[in-house]
């Protein structure tokens, strides 16, 4: 989910990252002095289409981007600032932990830029004082302290895919970020109900679609459960249903999809077919053991990848049919 910028700057708020006083609106206010109106909308390039200007009438800009077909502004105050750098913190695929992207030069496009850093921060510590410490050497600025922290706790508290500073302003009283650009991930926005009502947005729980059959098809990415679920026809089943958990997908959302599918009557076998890059085997095995004992009808577990020893031996302990190869699965799921 990508979030607007007035919500990726309401978390930088609860995480201590200094943002612009401004106002959100969908027509006139009352605001005197300089300041910046910006179009809300979930997309990128807004300054090279004239959807961000620095004005002394608001009121008049708004109403000419009105009619460009915008209905949502944030208006801020004007920082005057000498120098913008850049930060941002992603998942690194190589090591799956977080990692931070750094940049002396900030407000252009970072991919061209010629001039950025990467650095690793390992999820079970978190940012430490010498890594900030090398970060403010490279980008020549002090005072990074809360924004590091600040963007490693809604990457991690908040289950996101991006979260950027682009740019963040140095000025004489501290730094403080211009812009935000937060995307969440989809498949742990369950987990943030109450963040979705403050900033009004809903959130649709699964990717379930029910069908006719009678044997239970859960995976993990559409494309293995749509594989699985020709498996199931190819060997003489019926798929019940599609149900994918999503990448990185916790115990207490395996969990949820296993007592789901579980709970339709037409049901009588569970076909789970998991292969754990991000997703950790053994997240998945103790949520198919807590749904398990919910459902009590037979779960039948191809289960392979990252930590998938645990994961079998997690199954094993609680009677769970378990399988490497997928086509043993299906088979004995279908006897």
């Amino acid at each position: 989910m990508k979030l607007y910028e007035y919500e990726g700057k309401l978390l930088f708020s609860k995480v201590g990252i200094k943002i612009p006083h401004g106002i959100v609106t969908e027509g006139n206010i009352d605001w005197k002095g300089k300041a910046v109106v910006k179009a809300q909308i979930l997309e990128g390039g807004r300054g090279k289409r004239g959807l961000v200007k620095v004005t002394d009438d608001v009121n008049s800009t708004i109403q000419e981007m009105r009619k460009l077909g915008i209905n949502k502004f944030l208006v801020e105050e004007y920082i005057p600032h000498d120098r913008e750098v850049y930060l941002s913190m992603i998942l690194d695929r190589d090591t799956a932990e977080p990692m931070l992207i750094a940049s002396p030069h900030g407000g252009i496009d970072i991919e061209s830029s010629g001039e950025v850093k990467k650095f690793i921060i390992p999820i079970e510590r978190g940012p430490r004082g010498y890594d900030i410490i090398e970060i403010e050497k490279y980008l020549g600025v002090k005072g990074l302290f809360q924004v590091i922290q600040g963007l490693y706790k809604i990457f991690t508290e908040y289950d996101a895919e991006l979260v950027e500073i682009n740019p963040l302003a140095v000025t004489d009283n501290g730094v403080i970020a211009l812009d935000s650009k937060v995307i969440l991930e989809d498949n742990a926005l369950y987990k943030h109900q109450d963040f979705l009502k403050e900033i009004n947005r809903e959130y649709s729980p699964d990717s379930y679609v029910e069908l006719d059959g009678d044997i239970g098809i859960i995976g993990n990415g559409a494309g293995l459960t749509m594989a699985t679920m020709d498996m199931v026809k190819l060997m003489g089943g019926n798929p019940a249903d599609f149900m994918d958990v999503g990448g990185g997908a916790d115990r207490e959302r395996v969990r949820y999809c296993v007592i789901k599918v579980g709970s339709n009557p037409k049901v009588k076998k569970i076909l789970v077919n998991i292969y754990g890059g991000i997703t950790r085997c053994d997240e998945v095995a103790l949520g198919i053991v807590d749904a398990y004992n919910v459902i009590k009808k037979p779960i039948f577990v191809r289960l392979v990848g990252t930590n998938e020893e645990e994961g079998w031996k997690i199954l094993k302990e609680h009677g769970i049919n378990f399988y490497e190869n997928p086509i043993d699965a299906v088979r004995d799921a279908l006897r």
